[in-house]
């Protein structure tokens, strides 16, 4: 074999060798790519950063307040169903495990109690109830005018309801609601049990001294409405009572149970107008129930604990979609009759969202138990104690009793000392 023979040989062995190695690496880069691209995928996070934000939790409203009762024990919702009594000037122990222990939804502050002494004296004891309160408080009380005035030591005297609608004009019952609301708001307190709604049919009602506007179911109508306004543009909440109507009563509540035979078609004619009409028009937060036993409506039972009353006339055929609130369960017209757990139970049964009755520690502890027995029993039924408590809490966020950011903690979606971005 010549020289130039055996150089191209040895030429095109080494051009083998080379397509050899080029082919090596291809398969390994390839096979390097193919085990990246199934690796997971980080990006790279710039020096001092701690990452991505979260995305915040955007709640309406509704979301919001039902995931603050779904964070709820049953005693806290029993408790926010609650408005108590309680005696003194000051957040005492009593009050204040009424307040932690108990969870209650409010009070409500009385002369007789001696609550409300000095204007100083009842902006600190509000402000410290709200404080010592898990849930913020409605800070109650009847500021009416005339006879009833539980803040007459601090405020003085205010004209009457019957002043007030013999004037004949809304535009005063109007001025009385918004001097009531910025008085209130000063206080520290945010729910007044008023407008009185009732048609006053018995000038000798023992009950109604001076606390009607009139006798016309459309006086009546039109005062309370002015009123109602006042208040609620003041931020205050307002309370239509006392349903399904006291005006033709010739006992008082207070002291035993007024029999009233007033068929529905009068009733509807005179009594439950201002009802019906302030309902309809959307303007209604709460409504009271009174006690008075109409055998038209409810031959055995009290209005105040009757399911026909309470549920199928003022929910269901008024349309009233907000706080049903007892008159107070230790009145006559209730507790000649029935114990105070005994006739909570019954309310809430017959579809009352608050009440009003425990005075002081004691009956409140009895009152909650005895609840809180009726829903284990099945008594009550768990979904009608969150029906409630929903109404309550959306009333509470709609006045801002409840703040926003409150309402994020209580839902555990902010936990404590975290604040919303």
């Amino acid at each position: 074999m010549n020289e130039p023979h055996r150089q191209r040989k040895r030429l095109l062995r080494k051009f083998s060798l080379a397509i050899t190695w080029l082919l090596c690496l291809c398969l390994l880069l390839n096979a390097c790519a193919q085990q990246a691209s199934m690796a997971p995928q980080t990006t790279a996070t710039p020096q001092g950063s701690v990452g991505p934000v979260p995305t915040p939790i955007v709640l309406d409203d509704a979301m919001l307040i039902q995931r603050m009762v779904q964070h709820m024990s049953l005693e806290q919702k029993l408790g926010q169903m609650v408005i108590v009594e309680f005696n003194g000037s000051t957040l005492d122990d009593a009050l204040r495990q009424m307040l932690q222990k108990y969870d209650v939804s409010g009070v409500l502050i009385e002369n007789k109690n001696g609550n409300a002494q000095t204007r100083e004296q009842l902006t600190a004891l509000n402000k410290a109830m709200q404080q010592a309160a898990p849930f913020p408080l409605f800070i109650t009380t009847d500021y009416e005018g005339g006879v009833v005035n539980e803040l007459r030591r601090i405020t003085g005297e205010r004209p009457s309801e019957a002043t007030i609608g013999a004037s004949g004009d809304p535009q005063k019952a109007y001025q009385a609601g918004s001097s009531a609301a910025r008085d209130l708001s000063g206080l520290g307190l945010n729910v007044n049990f008023m407008p009185t709604v009732d048609v006053l049919t018995n000038p000798n009602n023992p009950g109604l001294p001076q606390r009607t506007f009139g006798s016309s179911a459309t006086l009546v109508t039109n005062m309370g409405r002015a009123y109602l306004k006042g208040l609620n543009e003041g931020g205050v909440v307002g309370c239509l009572k006392h349903f399904p109507g006291l005006g033709s009563a010739s006992l008082d509540p207070h002291r035993s149970l007024p029999y009233m035979d007033r068929s529905l078609e009068i009733l509807n004619q005179v009594d439950l107008v201002p009802y019906r009409t302030m309902i309809g028009e959307g303007v209604v937060p709460m409504v009271m129930v009174t006690h008075i036993l109409n055998p038209q409506l409810d031959p055995q039972l009290p209005t105040s604990l009757s399911p026909n009353v309470v549920t199928n006339l003022l929910r269901k055929q008024l349309n009233f979609q907000g706080v049903i609130i007892s008159d107070t369960l230790w009145m006559g017209g209730v507790s000649n009759t029935y114990d105070l757990s005994h006739a909570a139970v019954l309310a809430v049964k017959a579809g009352t969202d608050l009440l009003l009755g425990p005075r002081g520690l004691t009956e409140t502890a009895t009152m909650l138990e005895g609840l809180a027995q009726a829903v284990h029993s099945g008594t009550i039924p768990t979904q009608q104690i969150d029906a409630s408590v929903t109404r309550i809490l959306a009333l509470k966020l709609k006045y801002n009793i409840i703040s926003h950011e409150q309402a994020l903690l209580l839902a555990g979606v902010l936990e404590p000392g975290e604040q919303q971005k």
